[in-house]
């Protein structure tokens, strides 16, 4: 088949763009034409960099060369939209391709024949409990136009995780595939049994306001026998979140315990997780995490927040046994004070943690992916 895969932007290299460089390798291995269509041109030298060996589509389509620079962040993504709904529309309308999968199912889970949903859904945002009213209104806003292009075209939905999935039936009232995104776990299983550990906390992170990342000179400096890494790749729109958090660490005297690199090839970020004892996340509703899984292969301790797909999903709700949740920053600090002095207790839970990360690997994704490929053709084609 001709395929088409639309994701909105793949040069934020987070685990959403991930997901959609992993299915174009499985759709091209299953024999299919794969056509990537985004709003703005990829660098893909960018994302071997961040990602390693990723796979490449049999055409590219894109609007822009780049995306115009703009000083608001949130310009910066409402163009993006306009643009992504743009194109979905045009390819809609002129039905290019045999199927038509988005990748970015939570901007807008219609239009294609396969969504696939790596965040919460823009118009939930009135459903999460500490969003601020701002945030509300939009998501209501955001909802009420969806539900007007939901009546031209269905769509099957894939969730990213259970949690997602329970989130997508609560503000949408949609039934969801639960489809976990792949990990390559092979890639981070031979580091996971190096014992010659430090006590490092890392944390590998988008530099964006939603990831909460001014949690990390605060715990700095409550957990004071630990170094804290913040990881993870760096554009345009990073610039005003780096700042802010570059101002906290000096004035939180945390200098010389909180170091952030930014833009590091993929052997970097494997030298990191080799080291470290603990793997810290502080985004608020995580749908899934990749990373976490990543980390737990590489033979780190994860500790999440209580309230998303890391801790619904990844640690099965089990507090203690593949990793720690916590509610509070002072539960955090406690969590991995614990793991940083009880070298015993980190070890069995490490080794527990390598075990269920082979739970996500890149494998079962394929052959979720390519069954539910096979029932919406048979659908579509009979």
């Amino acid at each position: 088949m001709n395929v088409i895969v639309a994701h909105i932007s793949l040069n934020s290299a987070g685990g959403g763009e991930l997901v959609c460089l992993s299915l174009i390798s499985v759709l091209r291995k299953a024999g299919n034409k794969v056509t990537l269509v985004t709003v703005d041109r990829t660098d893909w030298g960018y994302l071997r960099k961040i990602f390693g060996e990723i796979a490449f589509p049999d055409r590219e389509f894109y609007l822009l060369c780049s995306m115009p620079k703009t000083y608001f962040i949130m310009l910066h993504s409402v163009l993006l939209l306009i643009f992504y709904f743009a194109e979905l529309f045009f390819l809609r309308l002129l039905r290019k391709g045999d199927l038509l999968i988005s990748t970015c199912g939570e901007k807008t889970n219609s239009i294609a024949d396969i969504v696939y949903v790596n965040g919460i859904p823009l118009r939930c945002a009135s459903f999460l409990f500490d969003a601020g009213i701002k945030w509300k209104c939009y998501g209501r806003l955001y909802d009420l136009l969806l539900k007007v292009v939901d009546r031209f075209n269905s769509s099957l939905v894939i969730a990213n995780s259970k949690f997602n999935k329970c989130m997508i039936r609560r503000c949408m009232n949609r039934d969801a595939w639960v489809v976990y995104p792949p990990v390559n776990i092979q890639k981070f299983t031979h580091v996971g049994r190096n014992r010659d550990r430090e006590n490092i906390v890392v944390v590998v992170s988008r530099f964006l306001p939603e990831q909460n990342l001014d949690y990390i000179p605060k715990l700095a400096r409550l957990v004071r026998n630990s170094n804290f890494l913040i990881i993870g790749p760096s554009g345009t729109t990073s610039k005003r979140t780096l700042g802010k958090l570059g101002k906290m660490i000096v004035e939180l005297a945390v200098e010389d315990r909180v170091e952030i690199v930014t833009n590091q090839p993929f052997s970097k970020f494997l030298e990191v997780l080799s080291t470290a004892k603990v793997f810290l996340r502080t985004m608020p509703y995580e749908p899934f995490g990749m990373s976490v899984v990543e980390a737990m292969a590489a033979g780190c301790v994860p500790v999440v927040p209580r309230d998303g797909g890391p801790w619904f999903d990844i640690l099965n709700q089990e507090e203690g046994k593949y990793g720690y949740s916590y509610r509070s920053l002072k539960e955090a600090a406690e969590k991995i004070k614990l793991l940083m002095e009880n070298e015993s207790l980190r070890s069995k839970i490490s080794a527990r943690a390598r075990k269920r990360a082979m739970v996500f690997d890149t494998s079962l994704f394929e052959k979720r992916i390519l069954s539910i490929v096979d029932k919406v053709c048979s659908r579509k084609f009979g």
